[in-house]
């Protein structure tokens, strides 16, 4: 009988917590709290909200009792309703147990009951006195009732000191035992403007823009809305620089002006066009110092590098029959730049044009994601296969890029012809894989392979392989702290598909010591992979804010096989640094200095100072 009266008892006191909503348990505590969205009858400001603690029944004397929390608001933004009476206290003692009543009356931070509305059942009192560091805990053994302080209400972490004892499976993550509504706001009323530089010219819907955009035009069908826009943006730089490079003195004082045109019709389509009116190639607008004399060499020059179209084939075709894009087809044509494999298998500005496959899956292969992108360059594709000669060469090829086997990979084929007809056409097949291991190296393997000249051995310009190893170390700070390891090895002449004269050699992001600054002349082992191999080792440094960067790096090129032919005479070994920080959003300064020995050849050496402005 008595067994009954008890487990009565305990249900009817459940069901008058789920009554009063948000139940949650935790290992012997129950934590109640208001909905935080605004109820029907009034408004509640979420700005602070303090707990009221009652006492549970137990389920035997000698167990602490579970713990229930009443979140109410302190303030309203809109009185509610008066409510049309009161809780008899007898009902209170009859769903609740007279412990609760003793307990709270004991306590005066928690001696308002709730009150009940008409239809809304119970709601928050209208006052509490409750402290603003936390509230309290009481621990019932029988008729004995002591109080543990817990955590501060707002923003606190969880401690163990909170909730002794918790052995649970799922422990209660810091900070989520209360609901702090300034924390929640923060994202949204804690942010401040952060500076960016406009482009030079903005016309029509700004680049970063607030608020709504205008209405789009519907010229190019409704599904395909236009919303034209015309930029130019780009970067000024000029540097100083004095040493040797592998062709003489560098004593210089050159700048460079890069003028990107974009001229945006839809979301999918534009118009692009970029200037280099100081430099003609390779060759910049500068004041020589030659044997205590000024020469001033200026190069002026509004041909366009690049002046191509852009867009997308399936929402231009949905626009103009009025539906949805029916498919995705991305394509260019133009003096097109065409970049692969981050410059490495190609990288120049050709007239010809391409298309993409983008975003597609392969269940039966496993890839998980992949692109396809096809070219065709009918003229100006730069290579050392031809010379100087621009209008010598023509490419058709295949460029893939895969998500699979726990990496990514890119491949490639192209075949470059010879127009002239002097025997030089050849293929040119890539391949490349990248991944993670043991959560500690960062891999590239890539490799480049040239063949099928119709030119004796010794006449050939184009054949051979490359092979590039790129390792970078995840260290215990991984974005302040990057070492980095990275091997070459290239026999006969491997050549990149295309690639212009600023770009470098093919061994261009191997390391600073291959790498030309695009300005001053700065000097540079040999980038040729003709019958060479070595490597780098260095250290990438960036401050904590990530506003400044200090590379430091060493560099050994060993030469092997025939040396006919071959551009590196001897062994080369060299140093190398960079230093480079913002002065504001849109401006740096970089430092670079190196210095290279070369076996059998004069060595080279120089330090350089640039400032860029971009716009």
């Amino acid at each position: 009988m008595l067994l009954a009266h008890h487990t009565a008892l305990r249900i009817g006191r459940v069901l008058v917590f789920v009554l009063l909503g948000g139940v949650t348990m935790a290992h012997g505590q129950v934590q109640l709290g208001l909905p935080h969205a605004p109820s029907s009858r009034s408004d509640f400001s979420a700005a602070s909200v303090a707990p009221i603690a009652f006492d549970a029944p137990t389920a035997s004397p000698g167990m602490p009792t579970a713990q229930v929390q009443l979140g109410a608001p302190r303030r309203m933004t809109r009185p509610p309703a008066e409510p049309t009476g009161g809780i008899p206290d007898a009902l209170v003692r009859q769903r609740l147990g007279a412990s609760v009543m003793a307990s709270t009356a004991s306590n005066p931070r928690t001696q308002r009951l709730p009150r009940v509305h008409s239809s809304s059942g119970l709601t928050a009192p209208k006052a509490l006195n409750s402290p603003s560091i936390g509230t309290v805990l009481r621990s019932v053994s029988g008729a004995e009732a002591t109080e543990l302080p817990i955590m501060p209400h707002r923003g606190a972490a969880c401690s163990n000191a909170a909730w002794p004892g918790d052995f649970g499976p799922t422990p209660i993550p810091p900070g989520s035992v209360y609901y702090d509504p300034l924390a929640q706001q923060l994202p949204y009323d804690g942010k401040s403007e952060v500076p960016t530089q406009r482009p030079l010219i903005e016309w029509g819907v700004p680049f970063y823009a607030g608020g709504l955009l205008p209405r789009s035009d519907p010229w190019l069908g409704e599904t395909n809305l236009s919303q034209p826009a015309f930029y130019v943006y780009g970067d000024y730089r000029i540097g100083a620089a004095a040493g040797r490079n592998a062709i003489g003195r560098t004593d210089n004082v050159a700048q460079r002006l890069n003028l990107d045109l974009d001229l945006r019709i839809t979301a999918t389509e534009r118009f692009h066009a970029f200037v280099g009116p100081f430099n003609r190639a390779a060759q910049f607008s500068q004041a020589r110092f030659v044997d205590g004399s000024v020469e001033f060499d200026p190069n002026f020059n509004l041909n366009p590098v690049t002046a191509f179209l852009e867009g997308d084939a399936g929402a231009i075709l949905g626009g103009l029959h009025g539906t949805p894009s029916p498919f995705e087809l991305p394509f260019t044509a133009g003096l097109v730049p065409l970049l692969f494999q981050n410059g490495i298998w190609m990288e120049d500005a050709v007239t010809g044009a391409a298309v993409a496959l983008p975003a597609q899956n392969s269940p039966l292969l496993d890839w998980s994601n992949y692109d396809i992108t096809g070219f065709a360059i009918v003229d100006q594709l730069n290579s050392p296969v031809f010379g100087r000669d621009q209008h010598a060469g023509q490419a058709l090829g295949v460029a893939a890029f895969i998500e699979a086997y726990s990496g990514y990979i890119e491949a490639g084929y192209a075949y470059v012809h010879d127009r002239v007809g002097l025997g030089r056409s050849y293929h040119n097949l890539t391949a490349s894989y990248t991944r993670r291991y043991f959560d500690r190296v960062s891999n590239s393997v890539r490799v480049i392979v040239n063949a099928g000249q119709d030119l004796p051995s010794d006449q050939r310009t184009a054949d051979g392989a490359l092979l590039l190893v790129e390792n970078s170390f995840v260290t215990a700070t991984p974005l302040t702290f990057v070492p980095y390891l990275n091997f070459f090895a290239g026999w006969d002449r491997p050549q990149s598909v295309a690639r212009a004269g600023v770009s470098g050699e093919i061994l261009r992001n191997v390391g600073l010591h291959f790498d030309p600054d695009g300005l001053n002349g700065h000097p540079t082992l040999d980038g040729s992979a003709n019958n060479t191999a070595g490597g780098v080792i260095g250290v990438d440094l960036l401050g904590d804010a990530l506003d400044r960067q200090l590379i430091i790096e060493l560099a050994y090129l060993a030469a092997h096989g025939s040396d006919v032919g071959r551009i590196a005479r001897g062994d080369q070994m060299g140093v190398a640094a960079r230093y480079q920080f913002p002065i504001s959003h849109a401006t740096l300064l970089r430092f670079d200095a190196m210095y290279g020995a070369r076996r059998n050849d004069t060595d080279i050496y120089g330090t350089r100072m640039e400032f860029r402005w971009k716009f």
